[in-house]
């Protein structure tokens, strides 16, 4: 049986195609993957930056060679709108997801360290991580999709699963507080992926995720 998942735009102009049996089999991308994770955890040397980075190519280049890379690397479509309604959608969404864990729940949110006192400079040794948490996030998204049949409520399902990983792999930044890593860090991410799908490029999501 063939699945296949269309990528971008919500006109789905272009196509990510590989069998179910492919995208099954592919579960190497999830080690490369999760030893990328680890490796940025406990802080290697030099490669943690770029660990996630790393693996997220390599896995996507496992899961559809050149052409997948190229893909979701594109040239942004409807980038403006795409951008300023990605930024705009996770500053609302996060802020609606303080006040949930703040006052439904009763959550303080914890800060974060890497944020705290952010200089230019080190915004800059930060944009690796970042690749690396879009790519984690829009490979799972793919690859769940396809296994899920590739239809617009495959691509729902897949953008939810993908955002709470994004958002659990986030537990240990913020001393385990699941309900901040939920309901703020993880539906803030829902935007980024959102802007990368409507641009037909990574590189949207991207740009939000920085700013």
């Amino acid at each position: 049986m063939s699945i296949y998942l269309n990528f971008g735009g919500f006109s789905f102009e272009k196509t990510f195609y590989r069998t179910y049996e492919q995208i099954s089999s592919s579960s190497i991308t999830l080690i490369l993957l999760l030893a990328g994770f680890l490796a940025l955890s406990f802080g290697l040397p030099i490669i943690a930056p770029f660990s996630l980075a790393i693996a997220g190519f390599i896995s996507l280049y496992i899961l559809f060679g050149k052409k997948g890379i190229s893909y979701t690397f594109s040239k942004p479509q409807k980038i403006v709108s795409s951008y300023f309604a990605g930024l705009i959608g996770a500053y609302i969404f996060a802020g609606v997801g303080i006040i949930i864990t703040k006052i439904l729940l009763g959550s303080s949110p914890n800060s974060n360290s890497v944020a705290d006192g952010m200089t230019i400079f080190g915004l800059l040794k930060t944009i690796p991580m970042l690749l690396g948490e879009e790519l984690i996030t829009i490979i799972l998204l793919i690859i769940i999709a396809n296994l899920l049949g590739g239809t617009r409520k495959a691509i729902i399902v897949a953008v939810i699963i993908s955002t709470l990983i994004f958002g659990f792999l986030h537990l240990p930044t913020y001393d385990w507080n699941f309900a901040q890593v939920i309901f703020i860090i993880a539906a803030a991410r829902i935007p980024f992926t959102l802007a990368s799908l409507r641009s037909d490029s990574l590189y949207t999501g991207l740009l939000v995720h920085i700013t």
